[in-house]
């Protein structure tokens, strides 16, 4: 098992994070001291994760970000509106049973053939899920490149994106499994649980706050709330901005030209009453749409680029 100390953390706080499947683009990842001791924490006392904090702040990158330093596989279910409890724990191929049964030939087959091992399987019990694999893409991240060296032995990282995007129903549902690192398997007659609680699984689980979660739900989980701040907004995003795109402007001045253009944007909309503000993930759009543009238009300004690509950039957070 990989030994990991807030000196991990701390010593290369700047983290390349490798394309995957799920995040194909190019990212970099900026841990600071709190971030660190909240993810160690969480791991040391076999505690869910909850990290808290407007869209587009990197709360999913932190998940990410700490998967690859901790060399552990990332099993991940992305919440929607539709989610249940269940596609945590185990999928039913319900289509292909019906094919099956539409067909003299197939047949129907044990039930247990149309189940397969969802993203807390794989955390608690990847040897009993590789049984289960299935085809619905819930199998952990193992990396790949100069990110190979990922391992069961290191435990796995789950992270639970936005769940507050569900119904109110599934973190409560969520509560005994998530506390007693276990749940039942339908169709085998088998508790699926962690075989060994040296590896309990890490769990990171991200809220947009769009809607409150249950309390007992909160009480479960250690909290990292992330916030961007006024007063180190400008200097944060412009560390992250030179990290990401560390060549290409004609002026050093562009990474913080952006961050303060964001600054008075989000200062603007917040005394007009608006909740929804922009934040990282415009200002790096920004960043790389200037980028791109002066390949088109090599001989424009690139302050003329910047200012231009402010109103593109921001419109979204503008009633029309």
């Amino acid at each position: 098992m990989k030994k990991i100390s807030l000196q991990t953390f701390l010593e290369n706080p700047v983290v390349e994070l490798n394309p995957c499947p799920a995040w194909p683009k190019r990212a970099v990842h900026h841990f600071d001291r709190q971030q660190a001791i909240a993810i160690l924490a969480a791991r040391a006392v076999k505690r869910p994760l909850l990290i808290r904090g407007e869209p587009g702040c990197g709360k999913t990158q932190i998940a990410r970000a700490a998967a690859q330093v901790m060399r552990m596989p990332l099993a991940t279910l992305v919440v929607n509106e539709r989610t249940e409890t269940e596609d945590l724990f185990w999928r039913y191929d319900a289509l292909r049973r019906l094919s099956d049964a539409n067909d003299p030939k197939a047949g129907v087959k044990d039930e247990n053939v149309y189940l397969s091992a969802g993203p807390l399987w794989w955390a608690l019990d990847h040897v009993s899920a590789e049984n289960y694999r299935g085809t619905h893409g819930s199998e952990p991240y193992m990396g790949e490149g100069t990110d190979h060296e990922r391992s069961f032995e290191n435990g796995v990282l789950l992270l639970i994106d936005e769940i507050d995007k569900a119904d109110r129903s599934v973190p409560n549902s969520l509560l005994e499994a998530l506390g007693n690192y276990s749940f039942e398997a339908p169709y085998i007659g088998e508790r699926i649980t962690c075989q060994d609680l040296d590896r309990v699984p890490l769990i990171i689980i991200t809220t947009n706050e769009e809607q409150e979660l249950p309390p007992a739900f909160v009480r479960r989980c250690l909290v990292l709330d992330i916030e961007l701040k006024d007063e180190d907004f400008v200097d944060t995003l412009s560390a992250r901005g030179r990290a990401l795109f560390p060549e290409g402007f004609d002026d050093e001045g562009t990474y913080r030209t952006i961050a303060e253009q964001l600054l008075e944007k989000r200062k603007a909309l917040r005394n007009a009453g608006e909740t929804r503000l922009p934040g990282q993930a415009e200002y790096l759009d920004h960043l790389e749409a200037v980028l791109a543009m002066k390949q088109y238009e090599p001989d424009r300004k690139e302050k003329d680029l910047v200012d231009e690509l402010a109103r593109l950039t921001y419109r979204k957070f503008e009633r029309p």
